[in-house]
């Protein structure tokens, strides 16, 4: 099916393939930070069996219709003999959407620079703050996992930084000066106050180097002869008991709720992942031969791809959520959502259903706290269950992730859980209907 303006307008890195096709060997590359560049596919040369691609340009700058016009014009190149190479060059490089009125599509021709040449930094002594946080933030973007992580790297900057220092030149910017806006938020917020300032100090250091700054970083100083000692009291996830849980897990079969919430919660408490790994569960990376889901390493904290073995309850869930998902990429797919999938917030609603301050990552704490209470599982193998990186050395002779020690783990858990209970099938249940 070829694409549309509002299908191309909706897809987001992640939540689709890295590539849409509009057919025709035409596609539309999806990039983390959030670009979208049509390309085309074709052979790299005359009898070649080897394929390439070449970019066109970037949407919506270059529209859907002209990259249409312009991929025609690349087979008909490839056509007459020209290699992959040569067809680059044909086009020169940045393809330019057409002028108003005019119904071509323009090339530019590409400029090649000098070898000798390096870009060097250009003085600016007059850049303001709110500029360099902004290009600081595009750097940035691309690295952070996931919207959440995004909008705080930006909010702090915008609510206690840009205020009051946004207008400011970089080099005139003052150390007192960064006190002074911090200082109202350090006891109270120290956390948010601790990762604000350090953001800044990331904002100055890069506007540094690109303008040739010589004053030193105002945001660097040694916070507590600023502030003073600051008690810090880290606050835990909410987590049950582990006597608790096979009681939520009653509750959370007999309440009345949306059944995807309801499987997603299941399977939450199941595997001990992540709120966000279940919400972005892919089918395609669940073997239910092997009894294995596997989270993609753009999604996993540690950056690493992990490997859950699926319990016989577990199993049960995920076939259930087939029942409601079918032929969608994600097992819990929800198209009316801006991310694709349900939200994290439906599921937090549902368990604090049951203890008001209660969340979904605290399950993670009551697996944890039951598998060390019975004395018989590898400390490994539990944080590996958990997803949790090693250090440096065990990480250098640890070869495996004890996945066959671990299935076991898990089912134990499960069994636990739902005490050694079957858990009902949905497709049973239709049936009989």
């Amino acid at each position: 099916m070829p694409l549309t303006v509002k299908q191309i307008e909706a897809a987001r890195f992640g939540l689709e393939k890295e590539r849409l096709s509009d057919g025709g060997g035409l596609y539309l590359r999806l990039f983390p930070s959030g670009a979208k560049r049509f390309q085309v596919q074709i052979a790299r040369g005359p009898g070649s069996k080897t394929r390439g691609w070449v970019t066109l340009g970037e949407y919506p700058r270059l529209s859907l219709k002209a990259a249409r016009g312009i991929a025609a014009r690349v087979h008909a190149l490839a056509e007459v003999g020209l290699s992959i190479e040569t067809i680059r060059i044909e086009l020169g490089g940045t393809v330019q959407p057409p002028p108003e009125g005019c119904g071509s599509v323009v090339v530019q021709p590409m400029r090649r620079q000098s070898k000798t040449k390096r870009p060097v930094a250009v003085p600016d002594h007059k850049v303001l703050l709110s500029d360099a946080a902004r290009r600081w933030f595009d750097n940035k973007r691309p690295t952070l996992s996931n919207g959440k992580h995004i909008d705080q790297n930006w909010n702090t900057i915008a609510t206690y930084i840009l205020p009051y220092l946004g207008d400011r030149p970089v080099s005139e910017i003052k150390r007192r000066e960064v006190v002074e806006t911090l200082r109202p938020i350090w006891h109270t917020k120290n956390t948010t106050a601790s990762r604000t300032l350090g953001r800044l100090k990331e904002i100055i250091e890069l506007a540094r180097l690109e303008h040739d700054l010589e004053n030193a970083n105002p945001a660097d100083f040694c916070t507590r002869t600023a502030f003073g000692y600051t008690s810090k009291r880290t606050e835990h996830h909410a987590a049950l008991p582990p006597e608790l849980i096979p009681e939520f897990w009653r509750w959370l079969q007999d309440t009345t709720c949306d059944e995807n919430i309801r499987i997603a919660t299941q399977l939450l408490v199941l595997t001990a992942k992540r709120t966000g790994e279940v919400r972005f569960a892919e089918w395609a990376l669940i073997d239910m031969s092997l009894g294995v889901w596997t989270s993609r390493d753009s999604r996993m904290k540690s950056r690493k791809a992990h490997r859950v073995p699926l319990s016989r309850h577990a199993k049960m869930v995920l076939d259930n959520a087939a029942l409601l998902s079918a032929g969608k990429r994600l097992v819990f797919a929800k198209r009316s959502t801006a991310s694709g999938t349900i939200s994290e917030n439906a599921i937090l609603g549902l368990v604090k259903r049951f203890k008001p301050d209660l969340t979904g990552h605290g399950f993670r704490a009551s697996f944890k706290t039951w598998a060390r209470v019975q004395r018989r599982y590898d400390r490994d193998a539990v944080e590996y269950a958990l997803a949790h990186v090693p250090s440096k050395l065990e990480e250098a002779y640890m070869r495996d992730d004890l996945l066959a020690e671990r299935a076991e783990l898990m089912q134990n858990w499960a069994d636990y859980v739902t005490g050694g209970t079957e858990l009902p099938s949905l497709r049973e249940r239709f049936l009989k209907t």
